[in-house]
């Protein structure tokens, strides 16, 4: 499979944004109503997946108010574990202005185990995003709408793979040497692409800009396994020819 990324393009994480749970009227373009359903909603929209909401029921539901009309076309959502539902649709996902007559942009069937699954959905611009499920599902840690960016080629074939320590080394006056080890080792991501267009260029640039290059996360599928990654600096092009660029992506992995 293709590789690609997929970014927070509603700008979702902002903090005057306004996170709602509640619940959904009926199966069918039904409407949202604000109440006490879901137990640490707001876990869905911590950029963390660490720590997973609780207390889903049937109809039970998420809004995601954004400041200002926005696009999506992906929805990308992160599972601590078992989803608990055996078969069938266990999320739908809506897109509109206001919380009425809602029509479901993209759905997401019952998955098995911990992981990220990615919905591909209608590219619809609102600016009330909703999250609705569809029986007691569990172990769901992060719900990000957001944009699919696909490469237009994949990259070269040197793809670099390190990682960086969270050790600090220090000596004693005697000479003997301790280590402080503050978590796991980080995996550091560098792809190339020697030869791509103005378009693919200005994707990544819009991508880079709704990540605010390090500030935001974002998962990065690399043709098998999902990563959930932030920029470690900002993208670098440089012309080949004519409208033609090369550039390389470093992405650190995050362990939360």
């Amino acid at each position: 499979m293709a590789s690609f990324i997929v970014y927070d393009s509603i700008q979702q994480y902002r903090s005057d944004n306004t996170i709602s749970e509640g619940q959904m009227s009926v199966d069918a373009d039904p409407n949202f109503s604000p109440g006490s359903y879901v137990t640490d909603h707001e876990r869905s929209n911590d950029q963390s997946i660490g720590t997973s909401i609780s207390g889903v029921a049937d109809r039970d539901a998420i809004e995601y108010a954004v400041g200002s009309n926005a696009t999506a076309d992906s929805v990308a959502v992160r599972f601590n574990g078992d989803d608990n539902v055996s078969s069938g649709t266990i999320m739908e996902f809506y897109i509109d202005t206001d919380r009425t007559a809602l029509s479901a942009k993209g759905s997401l069937t019952a998955v098995s185990g911990a992981g990220w699954q990615v919905v591909d959905l209608t590219e619809t611009t609102g600016n009330k995003f909703f999250t609705e499920f569809k029986g007691a599902v569990t172990n769901v840690s992060e719900i990000m709408f957001g944009k699919k960016l696909g490469f237009e080629v994949e990259p070269d074939a040197n793809i670099q793979e390190s990682f960086e320590s969270q050790n600090t080394i220090t000596r004693s006056l005697g000479g003997t040497e301790y280590a402080l080890n503050t978590s796991d080792p980080q995996k550091i991501f560098t792809i190339s692409f020697g030869n791509i267009s103005q378009t693919f260029k200005n994707d990544l640039i819009t991508f880079m800009e709704n990540s605010k290059i390090e500030a935001k996360k974002f998962l990065y599928f690399d043709g098998s396994a999902y990563h959930w990654c932030r920029l470690s600096g900002p993208i670098s092009f440089n012309e080949v020819a004519d409208s033609r660029y090369s550039c390389s992506i470093t992405m650190r992995q995050q362990i939360q």
